[in-house]
């Protein structure tokens, strides 16, 4: 397996995956931490600042980690289907090995992405002065949320790219999920639609909540409050993570190459 291993990072860097993933993370980073810091609601937006993150980051979360593990699936499993490379690696190696090497590797990048992610949230939290101590039991918590429902879509999109040679398959596959979970967003009266699809976890796991907020107060009467945690959800998300890995290394491993 570290054989495997070592062979992707030298097959791969000069194809700047790690630097592709990288600048998603960037740009992510700078849609959600856009704002009026200084503007009329700027006392709210500072005492309540992390609070607010924790409630707003899942939406970001939810558009760009899907599309870096859409990006960073394709590219990997691209060098694969070029030529006959991984018919002949398939004829020298075990095929659940080569899919596992491929799939750790490429979920070390996502994973490191979304720890850089949380740590600059943080960071930029404190240096523009944000109210009150780093609930940092919540931000943990925040942490964990984002990284399991990420690497069951990256598991996903990951088998989807090794077993269809054509990476469009597997883009417009994540693109429609990724769609699918924001919209389930927007669409509190349906909890359910949030909760059957791995995009719509990071809805369904959001802890924070905004109430008060109207647009004709706007931030007078508003505050966050932290909602009570479906215990039993938490439990079945994670237990999709090896559901999704052992049927995708299935699938691949039933795939003619």
């Amino acid at each position: 397996m570290i054989e495997l291993l070592r062979c992707e990072f030298y097959k791969t860097r000069r194809r700047y995956v790690l630097l592709t993933a990288l600048f998603i993370t960037a740009f992510a980073l700078v849609f959600s931490l856009y704002g009026d810091y200084s503007g009329e609601n700027s006392s709210f937006l500072l005492e309540n600042g992390w609070m607010m993150f924790l409630y707003q980051l899942p939406l970001s979360n939810a558009i760009f980690f899907p599309m870096l593990s859409i990006v960073t699936a394709s590219r990997l499993a691209d060098i694969e289907h070029k030529g006959l490379m991984l018919k002949q690696l398939s004829a020298i190696e075990n095929k659940g090995k080569i899919f596992d090497a491929k799939l750790i590797y490429g979920l070390g990048i996502i994973c490191l992405c979304v720890f850089i992610n949380w740590a600059a949230v943080i960071i930029f939290g404190k240096l523009i002065g944000f109210g009150g101590e780093l609930p940092l039991e919540l931000y943990l918590r925040f942490l964990l949320f984002t990284i399991v429902p990420t690497a069951i879509i990256y598991i996903i999109q990951h088998t989807l790219s090794m077993v269809f040679k054509n990476q469009a398959a597997a883009f417009f596959s994540g693109l429609i999920g990724t769609f699918i979970g924001l919209f389930s967003m927007f669409l509190p009266q349906l909890p359910w639609l949030r909760r059957i699809i791995p995009w719509g976890y990071y809805g369904a796991l959001q802890f924070v909540g905004l109430y008060g907020w109207t647009s004709e107060t706007r931030y007078q009467n508003a505050y966050f409050e932290i909602m009570e945690i479906d215990t039993i959800f938490i439990i079945i998300v994670i237990a999709v993570l090896p559901v999704v890995y052992f049927a995708g290394r299935k699938l691949f491993r039933k795939r003619e190459v």
